[in-house]
């Protein structure tokens, strides 16, 4: 950037946002961060918030993940330790013997620690559960965020560095001058200018793109997540098994994850989640307690060849995307390589794989 400061808008306020918005803010970029409500409300809030490089099926990008774990480390040294995350592992016993072996080959290659374990480790490290499969992999270096309050933490963050958060405020278009992007125009039909726009808002992506000729295929993919209260710890790590994803949130509190199937009767969210707890009571030990608290489903943004999509749109000068399924793992990564990118104009070749170009016409 020509700009010492350069005026950076961003447009959505979950957790990738936050992010991009606290590194650049960190760096004394003027930032104006805003949303059309709060985190809560969002993808971020109605995430199982799975932090984990397992999900990456290819070597480029689980060695993307990977590095995003450590983004987190360092994200919690610089906020004193704040961040609301837990280290507990990673079970994963979700795929037969070959597809396990197959996917801790890629993680391996990768440079990742997985472990394969055999049933009587398995169990030593869940005892609560009832039938160990005979292999699963452990991921000893992943976790968990708690999404919410990560993001807010995040946002205050922001503003202490100096960023303007305005939430809620809705951004009605993009605003172009020639060939560069020159704002956002809020819903108010006030002008927001800026020098660079970051486009964050999940689902709500492709429709600000758009009208600027820019295809973003991202596909609006609901999960359902529903938190059960327990009278004692059901869970050591993330379980990933056949029939739930399944993490500990608190001492009485855990965190499950199924597809969402429709809106109403019994492939409703409510039935979903009552055969979870069905599914927990005859998975585990000592379950007879357990009771379902509530139930949401989030809408995840998955872009059509499941990768991410981070990096200077080559329609339109200054206009910097950001949009992806897991924004919880990739959001410490993607926020400092995005500051990286626009300030130092430094291409970050972990991103290679994420760039916009890939779907440009």
């Amino acid at each position: 950037m020509s700009n010492a400061k350069p005026r950076v808008a961003i447009v959505g306020g979950g957790i990738v946002g936050a992010s991009i918005a606290y590194h650049l803010a960190r760096r004394g970029a003027a930032v104006t961060l805003i949303d059309r409500g709060d985190p809560a409300e969002g993808a971020t809030g109605r995430s199982f918030a799975w932090i984990n490089a397992w999900s990456g099926t290819t070597e480029p990008y689980a060695r993307l993940r990977h590095h995003a774990l450590g983004e987190y480390r360092r994200l919690q040294q610089e906020l004193g330790g704040a961040l609301p995350l837990k280290w507990t592992g990673t079970l994963i016993c979700r795929h037969d013997r070959a597809e396990t072996e197959r996917r801790a080959g890629i993680q391996a290659a990768a440079g990742y620690d997985v472990r394969l374990l055999d049933a009587a480790e398995i169990a030593r490290l869940e005892p609560r559960l009832k039938k160990p499969p005979a292999l699963a992999a452990f991921a000893a270096g992943e976790g968990a965020a708690e999404p919410v309050e990560t993001t807010r933490l995040l946002l205050r963050a922001a503003r202490d560095a100096g960023a303007g958060v305005r939430c809620p405020e809705t951004a009605s278009a993009l605003v172009v001058d020639g060939e560069r992007v020159a704002g956002v125009r809020l819903s108010s039909g006030a002008v927001l200018e800026a020098d660079v726009v970051v486009v964050a808002s999940g689902t709500g992506s492709a429709d600000l793109t758009a009208p600027l000729g820019i295809n973003l295929p991202v596909e609006a993919s609901p999960a359902i997540i529903a938190h059960y209260r327990c009278d004692a710890p059901l869970v050591n790590t993330v379980l990933i098994h056949p029939a739930l994803e399944i993490r500990q949130v608190s001492t009485n509190l855990v965190a499950g994850a199924a597809e969402y199937i429709d809106a109403t009767g019994e492939n409703g969210p409510e039935a979903v989640a009552q055969r979870m707890l069905l599914d927990i009571r005859n998975g585990f030990t000592d379950t007879a307690s357990v009771t379902l608290d509530r139930v949401a489903v989030g809408v995840r943004p998955i872009p059509e060849d499941g990768l991410p999509i981070v990096g200077f749109a080559p329609q339109v000068k200054g206009l910097y995307l950001s949009v992806m399924h897991s924004g919880v793992t990739l959001a410490p990564a993607v926020g400092r390589f995005a500051a990286v990118e626009i300030l130092d104009g430094t291409a970050v070749r972990l991103l290679d794989i994420c760039r916009p170009e890939r779907f440009a016409v």
